[in-house]
């Protein structure tokens, strides 16, 4: 397993648990900073997915916002 699949998995699995803990939290504010951690790590995998304006997109309109 090379190290960009190690880095991928990582970041899938970090969107899928702070999506998760996003879901389950009932105070807001944990919700939104779960919530912009899950979308950096979408980023972060769009980037290995080599689509660079999709992760900007990502990162400047939706965790930006």
């Amino acid at each position: 397993m090379t190290a960009t699949r190690l880095v991928f998995d990582a970041a899938a699995a970090l969107a899928i648990l702070f999506a998760s803990v996003m879901v389950v939290h009932r105070h807001p504010v944990k919700s939104v900073l779960a919530l912009v951690v899950s979308f950096f790590a979408l980023a972060v995998a769009y980037v290995l997915l080599s689509a660079p304006l999709i992760a900007a997109v990502q990162v400047i309109v939706y965790a930006g916002a």
